[in-house]
C-alpha cells in the first residue's frame, strides 16, 4: 500500500491552520490541493447528508473565516491517520466550538470527519453551521 510522505502530512496539518488563522485563503486550498489532488471527502460525524468535499471546504472558508480563529490543542499522526482536538474560537467573544478532526491520507486523496461539540452558551445559532444541522431537524 502507497503512503503518504509523513512531511508532507506534518505541512498540511500546520499550514492550513496558519492560513486559515491568516485569513489566507489562496494558501489554505492550496494546502488542500497538495494532498487532496484527486479526491477531498469531508462528513461529520452524526450526519448521513454529505456535500463534496471541496464545495464543503469552500462553504466553511466562506462562511466562518471572518469570525473564527483556530487553536489547536494537540495534534497525533500515526501513519496516514491524524486526529487533531481544535477549538474553534469565536472572534471578540469567549465562545469556542470544540472540535475532535480525523484525518485520513492516501496519495492524491484526503478524507477528513469532524466532531463537533458546540458552545454551552445559547447565543450562538447553531443552524448556521452544516456539523449542527442535524439538531435543527425533526
Amino acid at each position: 500500500m502507497a503512503r503518504v510522505d509523513p512531511a508532507a502530512i506534518e505541512r498540511f496539518m500546520r499550514g492550513q491552520v496558519t492560513c486559515w488563522n491568516a485569513h489566507d485563503k489562496l494558501g489554505f486550498m492550496a494546502h488542500y490541493r497538495s494532498v487532496a489532488s484527486e479526491a477531498l471527502d469531508i462528513a461529520y460525524a452524526g450526519r448521513d447528508e454529505q456535500q463534496d468535499g471541496w464545495f464543503v471546504i469552500e462553504e466553511m472558508w466562506d462562511k466562518h473565516n471572518e469570525r473564527f480563529e483556530l487553536e489547536v490543542l494537540n495534534t497525533i499522526i500515526n501513519g496516514d491517520d491524524v486526529a487533531v482536538h481544535h477549538r474553534n474560537c469565536i472572534r471578540g467573544t469567549d465562545l469556542v466550538i470544540e472540535s475532535i478532526e480525523t484525518y485520513r491520507f492516501s496519495p492524491g486523496r484526503l478524507s477528513v470527519c469532524y466532531f463537533l461539540q458546540p458552545p454551552s452558551s445559547a447565543e450562538v445559532d447553531l443552524a448556521q453551521f452544516r456539523g449542527f444541522a442535524w439538531r435543527n431537524t425533526a
